[in-house]
């Protein structure tokens, strides 16, 4: 198994994830809406959006697992033409779904309040809090992204930590 295949099977696994999460969460949303009778069509189709999110999101990482392992590998090979697997290859693969995870978990949460700020736009006290509970669900979208993007500089940062305070042998000459 080379990298491009963990990284694959990887974002496979988080896919069926939050295809899964979606389901439950769709599934405690029909109860409730069932248990409502007085929501309307727009808040009932608001809450059903939150749960879709989620699966949509599972659905594309399953199929885009190929292109998604391209960008978190580099293709690394030795001179038989085999795939090389390092520790930093897992590394990196293991933060880019770290990354994919938190993206995909805030994304349905950030969605939600931004559609619930434009029906509450004339509410100020709801708006305030809105925004309040945006910021953390951004600030969780920008870290995921952040760690996808960034996860061979995490890799690099790991591996400066632990060679640090380390005397190589020829510094001691």
């Amino acid at each position: 198994m080379n990298g491009h295949e963990i990284g694959s099977l990887a974002c496979k696994v988080l896919g069926i994830f939050f295809i899964v999460q979606g389901i439950n969460t769709l599934a405690s949303i029909i109860s409730f809406i069932a248990s409502t009778p007085s929501l309307n069509g727009n808040e009932r189709l608001l809450n059903i959006c939150f749960a879709l999110i989620y699966i949509v999101f599972g659905v594309l990482l399953w199929f885009l697992s190929d292109k998604i392992s391209e960008m978190m590998n580099t293709g690394k090979r030795n001179a038989d033409n085999k795939s090389v697997i390092e520790i930093g290859d897992i590394q990196r693969v293991s933060f880019s779904v770290l990354g994919l995870y938190f993206m995909g978990s805030s994304l349905p949460k950030l969605v939600s309040n931004l559609i619930n700020m434009h029906y509450l736009i004339n509410d100020p006290n709801s708006t305030t809090r809105l925004i309040l509970g945006l910021g953390g669900m951004l600030t969780q979208f920008i870290i995921g992204l952040g760690i996808f993007l960034g996860s061979q500089g995490l890799v690099n940062f790991l591996k400066v930590m632990r060679s640090a305070g380390i005397r190589k042998e020829n510094d001691s000459e």
